[in-house]
């Protein structure tokens, strides 16, 4: 006849179930389904993925590298989105059909070169909190030239919401 076996965690529960890596006996309370087999809980510990542990100090360089990055190129769109609205009435045919395109384009791209800025500056890590520093550096540049610039705010703001879009996807793990 087999000795009767606890839980060592739960010291009331019966079990029969050992960890497959320690032996440790486990209830059906305390074991992890691996893909090996169950574990107890000290045995199927997850660790993070280094990449995606990004720590204070990575997480304040991707903040600069966001937010500089956008500030840069949102006073280069100051500049050249009022001169591309200007080619409209030259009357150009086609014209119409294909600066909405460069406009999109040109999101994108920003969006990317913010996006590939954080990357570089965190070592290439990846995660939430990059893509949540991506999209409020872009924002966060957006309100202040909303209102350091109002001359240009025609569809800064706009431009800025695209940008947030385009920096979650640049720094999104395919």
């Amino acid at each position: 006849m087999t000795q009767v076996q606890y839980c060592p965690r739960h010291s009331k529960t019966e079990t029969n179930i050992r960890c497959g890596r320690c032996e440790t006996p486990i209830c059906p309370e305390c074991l992890v389904h691996s893909p090996v087999g169950m574990r107890c809980p000290d045995c199927a510990r997850v660790n993070i993925v280094p990449t995606y542990d990004v720590p204070l100090p990575f997480l304040l360089r991707g903040i600069g590298a966001g937010v500089g990055v956008a500030g840069i190129l949102a006073l280069v769109y100051l500049f050249t989105v009022p001169a591309m609205f200007r080619l409209v009435f030259l009357g150009i045919p086609g014209l119409n059909i294909v600066l909405p395109i460069l406009f999109t384009a040109m999101m994108v791209g920003v969006g990317y070169a913010v996006g590939e800025a954080i990357s570089l500056a965190t070592n290439r890590k990846r995660g939430l909190k990059l893509k949540l520093v991506g999209a409020g550096s872009i924002l966060l540049v957006s309100v202040v030239f909303t209102y350091a610039f109002p001359a240009g705010a025609y569809g800064l703001t706009y431009l800025f919401i695209g940008l947030a879009l385009a920096t979650w996807l640049a720094i999104r793990p395919f």
